[in-house]
């Protein structure tokens, strides 16, 4: 079979076998181009007249040399072939014409010859042939579709999961950060028996105003006052309340930790934390026998 490149023109011999190898895909071997050889399919060689020089030769040299008897033989001209177009073929270059009078011979009883178009040699194929073609993916079948659904639902529950531990375990400084969240978190945990911690950061700023007298009449007692103020946006833990004595080189000589519930008053509930923007003024009686003591500090720490 023939087939011609759409884009130069150019004439190729092809077999079936090499068409059904990429479904009538091949590329010309002169420009190139990519086209399938089916679309462009030209007539069938004629058949070769008979020559008395074929009936003349001897039986048993009949096609002695098969690849000679193929170069020497020329195909007579195409009906659907351009003028301007050049005809190529896979074969081998043609020998010289004292060569093919030597090889194309024939039976002298046979009543004509008749020459058959061969493939071309197979370690030619790939020069125009392409290389492996893209496959279609073929289409999902519905069990498929159903274990996709199933994994990726699978998958949504254990990021959700995961979110849910994340929140359990760091739920305080999951509300600290994000005080919206604390109605949500209080929820769960009435179900799950937990209990969402009040944020812990008041620090040495909460302490408003501190003051720290001597009674006249008893050296050794001496009173405490101080104004703890919450100016954090949200409602704070109530904080431990740390005590440090000094001396005149400013020298600690003595400290003291006050909980929450030994500078408030009964009534207060500790449990439900400072308010945002809320003041409360401590009052403390203290002994501190004979230590000499100038100086102090105070501030608020979280044990």
């Amino acid at each position: 079979m023939q087939t011609t490149c759409p884009e130069c023109r150019t004439v190729f011999l092809v077999s079936q076998d090499q068409l059904g190898l990429r479904r009538g895909l091949v590329r010309c071997g002169k420009c190139n181009a990519v086209f399938n050889a089916y679309d462009t399919l030209l007539a069938e060689l004629r058949e070769a007249p008979e020559s008395p020089a074929i009936a003349a030769a001897p039986a048993h040299d009949a096609l002695a040399d098969p690849e000679a008897a193929w170069a020497a033989y020329e195909p007579p001209a195409l009906a659907a072939q351009p003028d301007s177009a050049e005809v190529r073929t896979l074969m081998p270059e043609e020998p010289a014409p004292a060569e093919t009078e030597a090889a194309l011979v024939a039976d002298a009883a046979a009543p004509s010859a008749q020459v058959e178009v061969e493939a071309p040699p197979a370690e030619t194929t790939d020069t125009i042939l392409l290389s492996e073609l893209p496959h279609r993916k073929p289409a999902a079948s519905p069990t498929g579709r159903w274990k996709t659904a199933l994994f990726g639902l699978l998958g949504g529950l254990l990021v959700l999961l995961l979110f849910a531990q994340l929140a359990y375990f760091l739920r305080a400084p999951l509300v600290a950060a994000w005080p919206a969240s604390r109605p949500a978190l209080e929820g769960a945990c009435r179900l799950l028996g937990c209990d969402v911690p009040l944020p812990r950061q008041l620090g040495r700023e909460a302490i408003a105003a501190a003051n720290l007298e001597h009674d006249p009449e008893q050296k050794s007692r001496v009173r405490l006052t101080f104004l703890l103020a919450n100016r954090s946006g949200q409602t704070q833990a109530w904080p431990h309340i740390s005590l440090t004595l000094t001396d005149v080189r400013e020298q600690p000589v003595a400290m003291k930790l006050f909980a929450p519930a030994s500078y408030l008053p009964a009534q207060t509930k500790i449990a439900a934390g400072m308010a945002s923007g809320e003041e409360k003024e401590a009052r403390l009686e203290l002994d501190i026998g004979n230590l000499a003591a100038t100086g102090f500090a105070l501030s608020p720490v979280y044990p």
